[in-house]
């Protein structure tokens, strides 16, 4: 069965799926330990703002180290994303918020975690950028970025419905 802690924070995370895209942040839980007890994974979708990512809704995997909440969930996005602070390959997200031991406490709840990826998505953090070939791209040749991570949103995201 899911721990309480658990269930708070799908709540929480539910709390968001009602949200209007235009006026705040917009989660919708796909799954959760709440539905499947056996699993320490929630699967949902963001709705960034930003160009050209506030076109499509991108899939996410939260999954619960035994340990949580005295250590970070593992973030990683299910849908490829063309983004400097996402490995192309593994959806791995460079979230500073999760990294950083002095920065994720036990009382960091999945709505703040969730609001600070948006965050990252809608404004690249380039000196944590898992892609530097992406993080170099944005710098230099931004139009050029734009096109590629346009041209991937479409092909990859997910309807923002």
């Amino acid at each position: 069965m899911a721990s309480t802690r658990i269930v708070r924070e799908v709540t929480g995370l539910k709390g968001l799926e009602k949200n209007n895209e235009q006026s705040g942040e917009k989660f919708v839980v796909d799954k959760s330990p709440v539905d499947d007890p056996s699993s320490n994974v929630i699967v949902g979708r963001i709705f960034p703002k930003s160009e050209p990512y506030n076109q499509k809704s991108f899939q996410i995997e939260i999954k619960f180290p035994p340990d949580y909440p005295f250590k970070a969930p593992e973030l990683r996005f299910t849908t490829k994303i063309y983004h400097p602070n996402v490995e192309w390959e593994t959806g791995r997200i460079c979230l500073t918020l999760l990294s950083s031991p002095d920065k994720f406490k036990a009382t960091t709840t999945l709505v703040e975690v969730f609001k600070a990826l948006v965050h990252l998505i809608d404004n690249p953090d380039l000196d944590h950028a898992l892609s530097p070939e992406i993080a170099a791209l944005y710098t230099t040749n931004n139009a050029e970025f734009k096109r590629i991570a346009t041209e991937n949103v479409r092909a990859h995201g997910l309807p923002r419905n």
